[in-house]
């Protein structure tokens, strides 16, 4: 067996036979309409535990509510909720300016 990691061929090879049975056997992944509750929970997750890591202590539900319908429930001091509100601000900037490591260009 060989020792250390795999190439960069190998990974790309076993990802793409990966990909190929996820369609196959699977159906593929939804789409971003079928999806869209997933993401939004994801995007409630990063939020909250992203502030949370650096002290926030608003609830899921609190920063639930916050991103969705920008208000500010419970009795939590209003920097809790700042915080919270420039982090997703910050974040819905920046994503949409990844990039594509194979051409070094922004994704449009």
């Amino acid at each position: 067996m060989p020792r250390g990691r795999p190439s960069r061929a190998t990974v790309y090879q076993r990802l793409t036979g990966l990909i190929d049975e996820l369609r196959t056997r699977l159906g593929g992944l939804p789409s971003p309409d079928e999806s869209a509750y997933v993401w939004a929970d994801i995007w409630h997750l990063e939020a909250h535990h992203s502030t949370a890591l650096e002290g926030n202590t608003l609830a899921l539900r609190e920063v639930e509510t916050l991103l969705e319908r920008g208000k500010a429930v419970g009795a939590k001091p209003l920097r809790e909720y700042m915080e919270v509100k420039g982090y997703a601000d910050a974040a819905s900037w920046v994503y949409p300016k990844r990039w594509v490591p194979a051409t070094g260009l922004p994704v449009s």
